[in-house]
């Protein structure tokens, strides 16, 4: 069910502060002020008939280049050449102090491109070129443009040596947005743009995501639709559905930018807009996507930690601030292995990038030989080990005991998604990982390893940061091996430990 309000640009979002709107209400009827002089309204009127004048001038020279805003008559005008009648009010930003003329020049062609295709001009613009791909000399970029009453994202490729643009642009437009952009190489070695583009409406937030493969010339969504998403109107040589099915999903989903991924909410049915005893915000979570390497990943991670630490964090800091992670990793110097406790170190930020915290968090585990099984989070503090504060803390003591137990089981059961999804997800890994390890010679029978048919004594598979996917030993073993993996995680072999790396790994083992 979708309860969104519907949106309008001719409306003034309201603030979800209180003390706001108690303000605004105050002067809308609190009645009229004390009437100004005579005189100085005689001076205003006057003046009000010379400065229209001087408007209507104005008006008729930007009405020569393009109309500020298109009416139900009017159609875009894409051969409008925008670039001769430059407003003096633009400013294009440079995210890194070296980009190059040709990366000013894909800024710019974009951000006209998107005026020619509006058929009026932005009205005092900040553009800024947040990521970019390249290949066969056409290039795939990201512009975001900060404007009067809405910000917009802007995706498009460009023709490296003509500077044009030869097909349609990807653009959307919302209050308050702004843009996440990831740049990634797939395992068939083309390029993917992953992008969130969220802001607020009504005191919540509202955005949409995407991924797209850009092969050259031409770029198609893979994710969350199959297809073109730009064309909502008769697409040349392409479907409507592609186009309709990406509207109608973000009708009631919400993305945030996540380590390797997205964390993707959807609509939470207890959520009403006015209900004071309700949730603060309107999403829940659903599901994570994976699309590319990252140690922080909830792919990466042991489970339940990625999951453990998100709930965390969505119910310790404001929920429609949007808070997301962006890195999670282990604290090596804060682990205890005499009581069996790993430490964790949380970065996380607000989607609009304006509020950020680091906190570290605390997770007990029970060890079966080099298997660590982690159990819920047990507490979370700040760098010099002071516990961090509950946002609920205060609410709670003053609550109804009945009351607090309704919501802590409320809570529990909102997330039993989450030990479910880990059952699920350890015994897909665990699959996955024995046909890996098949494909290189090492198999697996019970908990012992064998290599090209020899019983394995250590065996060791590690992460391209060091950290371990698995270390195991079997006294019985005449072999040690450990397995082969590139910079972003892949396997691409086995090999045999060094003396000197077997014997570490003993001495692990004995202490």
């Amino acid at each position: 069910m979708n309860n969104k309000t519907p949106r309008t640009p001719f409306s003034t979002p309201l603030s979800g502060s209180v003390r706001e709107t108690e303000i605004r209400l105050r002067n809308i009827f609190s009645g009229p002020k004390k009437r100004p002089p005579a005189l100085f309204l005689a001076l205003v009127f006057a003046m009000c008939i010379f400065c229209g004048n001087l408007v209507s001038c104005q008006v008729a020279e930007v009405n020569e280049s393009a109309p500020d805003r298109l009416n139900d008559s009017q159609t875009p005008d894409v051969s409008l050449d925008l670039t001769e009648h430059e407003p003096a009010w633009v400013t294009y930003l440079r995210k890194d102090p070296n980009l190059s003329g040709e990366e000013l020049k894909l800024l710019e062609t974009l951000f006209r491109t998107a005026e020619r295709v509006n058929g009026y001009k932005f009205q005092t613009p900040t553009a800024q070129l947040m990521d970019y791909v390249q290949k066969d000399g056409w290039v795939l970029g990201a512009v975001f443009v900060e404007d009067h009453l809405e910000n917009t994202l802007i995706l498009g490729i460009m023709d490296k040596e003509t500077g044009e643009v030869p097909h349609a642009i990807f653009q959307r437009s919302c209050h308050a947005g702004v843009p996440q952009v990831v740049t990634f190489r797939g395992d068939d070695g083309l390029f993917r743009l992953l992008y969130t583009f969220n802001g607020q409406e009504n005191g919540q937030l509202d955005g949409q995501a995407g991924v797209i493969r850009f092969d050259g010339e031409f770029m198609a969504w893979e994710w969350p639709v199959e297809g073109d998403a730009r064309y909502g109107h008769e697409p040349p040589g392409a479907s409507l559905a592609a186009f309709s099915e990406y509207e109608a999903y973000w009708d009631n989903h919400l993305a945030l930018l996540a380590p390797g991924g997205l964390d993707v909410y959807t609509v939470n049915p207890d959520f009403a807009w006015g209900k004071a005893d309700g949730p603060a915000s309107m999403w829940q979570l659903d599901h994570n996507e994976t699309f590319y390497y990252d140690s922080s990943s909830a792919e990466e991670l042991p489970m339940p930690i990625y999951f453990q630490s998100l709930k965390w964090l969505n119910e310790t800091m404001e929920p429609e601030a949007g808070w997301r992670i962006t890195s999670l990793i282990p604290n090596e110097e804060k682990c205890d292995a005499g009581k069996r406790i790993d430490c964790y170190t949380l970065w996380a930020h607000t989607d609009n990038d304006q509020n950020e915290l680091t906190v570290d968090l605390y997770f007990p585990y029970e060890q079966e030989g080099a298997r660590r099984s982690y159990g819920s989070l047990e507490r979370a503090a700040f760098s010099d080990g002071e516990d961090f504060p509950s946002r609920n803390e205060e609410k709670q003591d003053s609550a109804p005991i009945s009351s607090q137990a309704d919501k802590t089981d409320k809570k529990d059961d909102d997330w039993d998604w989450v030990d479910k999804w880990d059952e699920e997800w350890e015994k897909e890994q665990e699959a996955k990982q024995i046909a890996e390890y098949q494909s290189v010679g090492v198999t697996m029978d019970g908990k012992d390893y064998y290599y090209q048919g020899q019983l394995v004594k250590i065996f060791l598979d590690q992460r391209p940061n060091k950290s371990v996917y698995t270390l195991n030993q079997n006294p019985a073993g005449t072999v040690n091996v450990k397995i082969l993996r590139d910079a972003g995680g892949t396997i691409t072999g086995a090999a045999y430990l060094t003396a000197a790396e077997a014997a570490e790994l003993a001495e692990l083992f004995e202490d």
